[in-house]
């Protein structure tokens, strides 16, 4: 039961951050809104496929059957105008187990069957656990695949370091199964860069580091604070001439508060500014950004 309410505990993390952000980011309200919607239904589904604990070879039909139907019910009911024409204008086609059949075995499909498909299974693979990479296709590695299913990153996040001299560690989040790997920090998470000429840091004007570290008069002196306007204190992108994709990623030392694949979702501008330069993101985040 324990272990039950932490999971849960996870989702209500979610769900009160999209909240929290559309207040803060009135830019991202209606996308916030919908995806706050979109996480109790994901929830339900978490919560009962913990319960049924469907085999991994199962987890397609399982998710087609208990799941699908309410994403779409939503989805035509509550969502984005676009996203209502896509869901209706698919809805008397598709094949359920099989398009989340092929998003498992990473296929590329059509933006409308990749959401559907995550929206329904991505719960229930996160409630297999370390089972879930039974269900799913695909290459395994610590660099641009989950270790644990072989899906591509969505976001990255810097967390707190127990020892006060060491730099805060950097993982990557699975887009497929949610699970998170460690992942060195002057690399591309991507295609493996590690040459720092090649990368592209960058965010909000005053909330770098270097920036910050840059205001400091001497030795000892307080650390300077990010500026109080700022929108986005907590997030950078991390792109790569290289492979010219980029990551997001949450800085939680900076906003404790901050829930990595919440905060990717509704940093909006921060994607269209990675746009202007060139860069695409890997993975389109669930709600197709």
């Amino acid at each position: 039961m324990t272990a039950v309410l932490l999971e849960t505990g996870e989702w209500s993390k979610r769900r009160h951050r999209a909240e929290d952000l559309k207040a803060r980011w009135p830019f991202s309200t209606d996308v916030l809104t919908f995806y706050a919607a979109l996480l109790e239904v994901q929830e339900r589904a978490f919560l009962g496929a913990l319960e049924d604990a469907p085999r991994p070879a199962a987890v397609a039909a399982y998710a087609a059957e208990r799941v699908m139907p309410r994403i779409i019910e939503l989805s035509a009911a509550s969502g984005p105008p676009a996203l209502v024409t896509a869901v209706l204008g698919r809805f008397d086609e598709l094949d359920f187990a099989a398009t989340i059949a092929g998003w498992l075995r990473s296929d590329e499909l059509p933006a409308i069957e990749r959401y559907l498909a995550r929206a329904a299974a991505g719960p229930v693979l996160e409630a297999l656990g370390d089972a879930a990479g039974a269900a799913c296709d695909g290459p395994r590695d610590d660099r641009m695949h989950c270790p644990t299913c072989g899906g591509r990153p969505q976001v990255g996040y810097f967390a707190p370091s127990p020892e006060d001299l060491v730099t805060a560690h950097r993982y990557l989040v699975c887009s497929r199964c949610s699970a998170s790997w460690a992942y060195a920090r002057l690399t591309c998470g991507v295609c493996g860069e590690n040459d720092t000429d090649k990368l592209v840091v960058c965010g909000e004007v005053g909330t770098s580091q270097a920036e910050l570290s840059s205001t400091l008069v001497k030795p000892g002196a307080p650390r300077a604070v990010v500026p109080p306007d700022a929108r986005f204190p907590h997030l950078r992108i991390d792109g790569c001439r290289t492979c010219s994709h980029y990551l997001l990623t949450v800085d939680v030392e900076r906003d404790p508060y901050a829930v990595p694949l919440v905060d990717e979702i509704g940093a909006i501008p921060l994607d269209l500014y990675a746009r202007d330069l060139g860069l695409t993101k890997l993975v389109p985040n669930l709600m197709g950004i």
